[in-house]
């Protein structure tokens, strides 16, 4: 890697990070442009050579941030058990890294929360999908997220007052149909 890019790259990891520290206490929406600039001791113009506009920075961070979930989870999604579900401990174990990743339950909780959740279903449709031609095959596995996601949100938002196991068997029941679909 040449000198510029490990610049390049330094610059980038600054920004995020000090969006990072503004978005702990900040609505995204209010992250400006000077201020996070300013935080990341960079100016400006280091700002618009890496994105356009701040949505490009929020949609980075955010696609990181779910892919930090995913990280090292293996690929159960893609392997129903003979029920036709998704692995109940595997349902577990994404549950617990998505609720244990300050990120992801900031976008979350965050005001405008509702902004975030095609950003969130489409990072985790790629995620567990890949790259696919077939618009039957994405489009199921964009509903069946939608559905996941909605309800972890729903269920974060109302305080968790269901059990965490009701909430892997939900999912599990309802990844079910995501595979029925699929046959």
């Amino acid at each position: 890697m040449d000198q510029r890019n490990a610049r390049a790259d330094r610059s980038k990891a600054m920004l995020k990070t000090a969006f990072l520290e503004l978005f702990r206490s900040k609505e995204p929406e209010k992250i400006t442009v000077v201020e996070l600039c300013r935080k990341a001791g960079l100016n400006r113009s280091t700002f618009y050579a890496h994105y356009d506009y701040m949505d490009e920075l929020i949609r980075e961070v955010l696609l990181e941030s779910v892919e930090k979930v995913f990280a090292g989870l293996g690929p159960q999604w893609d392997l129903p058990l003979e029920d036709g579900g998704v692995d109940r401990a595997f349902i577990a174990s994404y549950l617990k890294r998505f609720l244990n990743d300050p990120t992801v339950r900031r976008f979350c909780s965050c005001e405008n929360s509702e902004n975030y959740r095609t950003l969130l279903i489409r990072a985790h449709v790629d995620l567990t999908l890949g790259p696919s031609k077939d618009s039957t095959v994405y489009y199921t596995a964009y509903f069946h997220n939608s559905g996941v996601l909605n309800l972890l949100l729903e269920w974060l938002n109302k305080g968790m007052q269901i059990p965490e196991q009701t909430v892997v068997e939900i999912i599990h029941e309802f990844s079910k149909v995501m595979y029925r679909s699929r046959s």
